[in-house]
Parts: C-alpha cells; sequence; structure tokens
C-alpha cells in the first residue's frame, strides 16, 4: 500500500511540475505576445506550454506570435484550431478576425460577426 502512495505522490508531483513549468512558459509567452519582442524564443516556450497540457491558450499565443511575425495565413491556421476545438470561444474569434483581416477578408468578417454573436449584451 505504502508503494501505491510513494507512486501516486510522484506522479502528482511531476504533474505539478509540469503545469509549473507551463505557466512559467505561458507568462513569457503573454509578454512576447504583446509586445512582440523575443520572438526567437517562442517555439520552445510553446512547446513547454503544450507539454500535457489540454488547454488551447497556447494556440492563440502561436497565432498572435505569427502573426507579429507577419505570418497571417499561419496565424489563421493557429486560430482555427482553436475556434474548431472550442466554437464557443470569444476571444479566439476576436483574434481570428483580426489576424484573417490580411489573410482572408471574408474569412474576417464571418469571425467578427461570430465574435459579436458569442458577446454578452451590453445593458
Amino acid at each position: 500500500m505504502r508503494i501505491v502512495l510513494i507512486l501516486a505522490a510522484l506522479l502528482a508531483g511531476a504533474w505539478l511540475a509540469t503545469q509549473a513549468r507551463a505557466a512559467r512558459a505561458e507568462n513569457r509567452l503573454a509578454r512576447i505576445a504583446y509586445e512582440g519582442r523575443n520572438l526567437a524564443e517562442a517555439p520552445t516556450l510553446l512547446e513547454a506550454d503544450r507539454l500535457l497540457n489540454p488547454d488551447t491558450r497556447p494556440d492563440l499565443f502561436e497565432g498572435v506570435i505569427l502573426g507579429h511575425r507577419g505570418d497571417f495565413p499561419g496565424a489563421v491556421a493557429a486560430i482555427r484550431r482553436v475556434t474548431r476545438a472550442e466554437p464557443e470561444n470569444i476571444e479566439a474569434w476576436g483574434l481570428l478576425a483580426s489576424a484573417a483581416k490580411r489573410a482572408d477578408p471574408r474569412l474576417a468578417a464571418e469571425a467578427a460577426a461570430t465574435a459579436r454573436r458569442l458577446a454578452p449584451p451590453v445593458r
């Protein structure tokens, strides 16, 4: 029984360490995405953020970073992964509308309309 508890504790500790690493990577990715600097370290951080992480935020960060690099088709592809996985994600639809303006204006209009539809009513 003790061995099972020890193994469970080791697994929990490894999972927590992985999640802490992902959180640190995500904090740095947020700075890169919003400041548009240090783009070269983004691939390593994205890999760390995706490791054992079911969240779609790394794809959103990738889209924003690719947009900073001028790769608007790549940005659209990264953000589309999120809108397909989470069709109610208003943040993803808004980012897709922004990224698609230069790559696919019709998609940009559709994404903006979807974001408006998902937005809570203003009172």
